[in-house]
């Protein structure tokens, strides 16, 4: 009977391992990122008569509520914020107007954050570019009377 025995100590037959460090790669997936943007709204509590910064109420803009104009620089906006947190901060606040001051305050720095960042401000510009556009006048499909017309029922006659 015949036995063989190779020796491994030759580099030509030695099998050949890695040792590695590092884990295996494996899929990575990443979340989408996703914007949010958010704005603050409240009810009235009291009557305008009874409160002396109501312009800020009735705003319907982010732009009214600091009192700038949409080309504003980002200076600008920050200095119409400053002037009015000076006045509007609930720690400067005479003690019956805490209430409505701070509400006020809340209005006045979610504009500010908003207006400040160039991206929120950019969505902010577009969001409200489209509802003065459609609060203008209908579109010429209503006023014609063929609102659910397409290209497809106008093909077939």
């Amino acid at each position: 009977m015949a036995s063989a025995s190779f020796s491994l100590s030759s580099p030509l037959l030695a099998p050949k391992f890695a040792v590695s460090a590092t884990p295996p790669l494996q899929c990575v997936r990443f979340r989408r990122q996703h914007r949010v943007s958010a704005a603050y709204t409240t009810a009235e509590r009291s009557t305008t008569a009874s409160r002396p910064h109501s312009r800020i109420a009735t705003s319907t803009s982010l732009y009214e509520v600091l009192g700038i104009h949409m080309g504003a620089t980002c200076l600008e906006v920050k200095t119409a914020y400053r002037r009015l947190a000076r006045v509007s901060h609930p720690d400067v606040a005479s003690d019956g107007r805490k209430d409505a001051s701070a509400d006020e305050f809340i209005r006045i720095h979610a504009a500010y954050s908003t207006l400040s960042d160039p991206e929120k401000r950019a969505d902010y510009d577009r969001t409200l570019i489209w509802r003065r556009s459609m609060s203008g006048t209908p579109s010429a499909c209503v006023l014609s009377g063929y609102a659910r017309r397409s290209w497809e029922t106008d093909q077939c006659w």
